[in-house]
């Protein structure tokens, strides 16, 4: 993210582009074509992984197993980017709501894409219960099965909070 210098150059408080701090995001991209390039084949390759076939009931043990796996990773890795945007947020500034967007509307996809990602697994799992296999799942990451209001500010330090607690 870069930032350029409004022309008011902070000195309205009342600006509409800078709400009075004098810089302004860039409308200019940081990213080159080939980081572009790559994030959309790293989400064909997510969204071809998390698909459950149609004939989930026909699957093997072995391949319901399989996509439990890749599922929980995802959600996983979906759940340790959460944290460090959530780390990244300094809660202490006044403005950090209108100052960090961007990062509150990824925490809020990121949650979208864990909730599609639960609700997949909830569906392999009461295939796993048909078939009399175990069906309790062991996730690596201290958010991948809590849902996370990400409008509330409380709730977001208090995770953080926690989080912190269990890692030391």
């Amino acid at each position: 993210m870069s930032f350029q210098i409004c022309s008011c150059k902070g000195l309205d408080s009342n600006c509409k582009m800078c709400h009075g701090s004098g810089y302004v995001n860039s409308l200019t991209s940081d990213k080159s074509s080939n980081q572009r390039d790559k994030k959309s084949v790293e989400k064909n390759k997510l969204s071809s992984v998390t698909e459950i076939p149609d004939n989930i009931d026909s699957l093997a043990k072995t391949d319901l197993v399989n996509i439990t796996m890749k599922v929980i990773a995802l959600l996983d890795q979906k759940s340790k980017k959460q944290m460090q945007i959530l780390n990244s947020i300094p809660f202490s500034s006044n403005t950090f709501r209108r100052d960090f967007k961007e990062k509150f509307a990824s925490l809020k996809a990121f949650e979208d894409e864990k909730i599609a990602l639960r609700e997949k697994l909830y569906t392999i799992e009461k295939e796993l219960v048909k078939q009399k296999i175990s069906g309790n799942f062991r996730f690596k990451h201290f958010l991948s099965d809590q849902d996370i209001d990400v409008d509330s500010n409380r709730h977001l330090k208090d995770l953080i909070r926690e989080y912190k607690r269990l890692k030391n």
